[in-house]
């Protein structure tokens, strides 16, 4: 993998002058940048040799910084963010914006041995020119949101960094309640090491009243309480995430894919494989797994099966204009059986 690699770069302290990160997890995009610079640049000659270029890429200034030589120190950094300039145009892509790339290209095979440059972008286009040049003369790393047991490993190492003790299940918790992001699950771990103070073991409780349950997590409460058969309490929910201003789409999505989750389980369930093997398959911790288990257990597999094409039907008739997103939501929950 390419984050394997650029740790062995970093490691060995044979950082190249040409990078291209991508994706949605920001903390670890800042987490590599900031170890680049500092095996590059001294921390006291970092004002005067980083350069930070944010937005539309004007190719002049890009020159200008990365020629210019460093002060004081044998390299320096030039770091671009969110350009764009690694998305393909839309169908009409202007002239101008096709002969930018064409001289990004042609700059690209000319940086300066003591420049490292680095674009920071959210999407690429693999297919592109420049794309391709960077994959054979530099380093290419994705950095896409990363998989619960994942992120709860961190957490937990993350607590103990600051002498805080939490189970492992409790991390699962947190991270099942949090944002998908490490920089959001950060923030709760950090307003959880607050309120604890002195005391070292976080408790369900602490997470319970400090933490902010995020969509995912609002959309167990209601498969839960579909399950339970309990519509006002389902309806109720429904709300708050409204009141959150959660996006109507955004919320018809996670029922989707809960109730995919859902049926997968059951289907794994009854050919009989492990509840550590089945988590393993749905890419969530073993805790979460359980939870899941115990949601399928509550549905008809061809309740299941009709929550996921009525979704999807929902899904149509919203983007077609057939019907409102909200009205659509809640014939969906008003439909649905446990």
């Amino acid at each position: 993998m390419s984050i394997d690699i650029l740790k062995e770069q970093i490691k060995s302290n044979s950082i190249k002058n040409l990078y291209l990160f991508y994706g949605q997890e920001e903390y670890l995009k800042k987490v590599y940048l900031e170890s680049i610079e500092n095996k590059i640049i001294r921390a006291d000659m970092k004002t005067m040799n980083k350069i930070v270029i944010e937005g539309k890429l004007d190719m002049r200034k890009l020159a200008d910084s990365c020629d210019t030589a460093p002060l004081f120190s044998e390299k320096k950094i030039v770091i671009v963010k969110n350009s764009g300039i690694f998305k393909s145009g839309k169908k009409g892509e202007t002239e101008k914006s096709g002969s930018q790339k064409d001289s990004l290209l042609l700059y690209l095979k000319s940086i300066p041995s003591y420049t490292c440059l680095v674009f920071v972008e959210e999407e690429i286009d693999k297919r592109l020119k420049t794309v391709d040049f960077i994959k054979k003369n530099g380093l290419i790393v994705e950095f896409p949101f990363q998989k619960p047991a994942e992120l709860v490993k961190w957490v937990i190492k993350v607590f103990k960094s600051s002498n805080k003790e939490i189970s492992q299940e409790l991390a699962a918790v947190l991270v099942n309640n949090s944002e998908q992001g490490m920089n959001e699950l950060l923030s709760e771990v950090n307003k959880l090491i607050l309120f604890l103070g002195e005391r070292e073991k976080i408790l369900l409780e602490d997470i319970q009243k400090v933490c902010t349950k995020s969509i995912k997590s609002r959309i167990f409460d209601l498969t839960d309480a579909i399950a339970e058969k309990n519509r006002t309490k389902a309806f109720i929910i429904l709300q708050e995430m409204t009141v959150l201003k959660e996006p109507m789409p955004k919320i018809l999505f996670m029922i989707t894919r809960q109730f995919n989750q859902i049926l997968e389980m059951k289907l794994l369930n009854q050919a009989g494989m492990s509840l550590n093997d089945s988590a393993g398959k749905l890419g969530v911790p073993p805790f979460i797994a359980g939870k899941i288990l115990k949601q399928s257990k509550e549905f008809e597999l061809e309740v299941l099966q009709k929550a996921i094409v009525d979704s999807l039907e929902m899904d149509v008739a919203i983007k077609t204009g057939r019907i409102n997103d909200r009205m659509a939501v809640e014939m969906l929950l008003a439909g649905l059986k446990g």
